[in-house]
């Protein structure tokens, strides 16, 4: 009966491995079938990608996870990318230019006579 017992919960796990690696062929979801027109607020533009595929694209991610399309030809996607990467590299400088603190040692020395 045990054996009976693993055996088919290993067909079980089997099956789920198998079925977790169907559908990875399926195109990445994040392909622009259209450009907007409208300018997005570069406030609420989080971080951005940029594809090349059948339609070239900038992909603005907004604060609220909502994927936008635009021309990377567009004067206002070249500003909003442009003042995009400003802010991740200042916010990149104060992590990296702040001082870091010496952490104090709570051991004590014990000295062996």
């Amino acid at each position: 009966m045990r054996l009976l017992f693993l055996a088919i919960l290993g067909a079980c796990c089997l099956t789920a491995c198998i079925v977790a690696g169907v559908g990875n062929e399926v195109p990445e979801s994040s392909i622009c079938v259209s450009l907007t027109t409208q300018r997005l607020p570069v406030s609420r533009i989080r971080t951005y990608t940029i594809k090349e595929g059948p339609v070239r694209a900038v992909i603005f991610i907004t604060r609220r996870g909502l994927k936008v399309c635009a021309d990377p030809e567009d004067k206002w996607v070249k500003a909003a990318v442009k003042s995009i990467d400003r802010k991740s590299n200042t916010r990149r400088d104060r992590i990296e230019l702040s001082p870091t603190r010496t952490q104090q040692s709570t051991q004590t020395a014990v000295s062996l006579s």
